[in-house]
C-alpha cells in the first residue's frame, strides 16, 4: 500500500448523488452513475471515476450523508449529462491519499471509517470544508476484482491537526 501527499486539480465532473449511510449510499450511487453510463451507449474505458463523501458521519445523522459518484465531463456527452445529472468541481488542493488494491466493494466500506481513523502527518489537519474523494482507477467491467486500484484522498490542510472524530461537517 503506497501513501503520499498529492495535489488534486479542480476538475469538472458529471455527478450522480445518493443520501444515506455510506454503506448503502455508494454502491446505488455508483449502480445509478454505471446505469446511465450504459443507457447512453458510452462504451469506451471510463478512466477514472471519483466518488466524493461529502459528511462526517460522526457529526451527520447518516440518512443525511451525502456521496456523489462522479465521472469526467467529456464533450460528447456533456449535453446529455447536464439535462439528466449534475455537473459540479472536484474541490482541488493537497489530499493524504492511500493506495487500495481489491474488490470495490471491500474499499467503498472504509469510506464511512475515515474520518474516524484519519491521522494526519504532523503540519496538517483534516479540511472538513472538502469531501474525501476516492479515485477509482480502473474500470470493475474490465479488471479482476481482485485487480481494482483506487486512490483514498483525505482532505488535508496546514495547521495543528485536531484529535481523532473530530465532527465538522463537509462543505457541498
Amino acid at each position: 500500500m503506497q501513501t503520499g501527499l498529492v495535489y488534486l486539480r479542480p476538475s469538472r465532473l458529471v455527478y450522480v448523488r445518493v443520501t444515506g449511510a455510506y454503506e448503502n449510499s455508494i454502491p446505488a450511487a455508483w449502480d445509478k452513475m454505471l446505469a446511465w453510463i450504459d443507457r447512453n451507449g458510452i462504451s469506451s474505458p471510463l478512466g477514472r471515476g471519483f466518488g466524493l463523501a461529502r459528511d462526517n458521519p460522526q457529526s451527520v445523522p447518516a440518512n443525511q450523508c451525502r456521496y456523489d459518484a462522479c465521472i469526467v465531463v467529456e464533450p460528447h456527452f456533456e449535453d446529455r449529462a447536464m439535462r439528466e445529472l449534475g455537473i459540479l468541481m472536484l474541490p482541488g488542493g493537497p489530499y493524504v491519499r492511500r493506495r487500495e488494491v481489491g474488490n470495490y466493494n471491500v474499499i467503498m466500506t472504509r469510506v464511512a471509517g475515515l474520518h474516524a481513523s484519519f491521522e494526519a502527518p504532523t503540519g496538517l489537519r483534516l479540511d472538513d470544508n472538502r469531501p474525501l474523494v476516492t479515485i477509482y482507477l480502473d474500470d470493475p467491467r474490465r479488471f479482476e476484482p481482485g485487480e481494482l486500484r483506487a486512490d483514498m484522498c483525505v482532505p488535508v490542510s496546514a495547521g495543528a491537526a485536531r484529535g481523532r472524530g473530530a465532527t465538522s461537517q463537509a462543505a457541498a
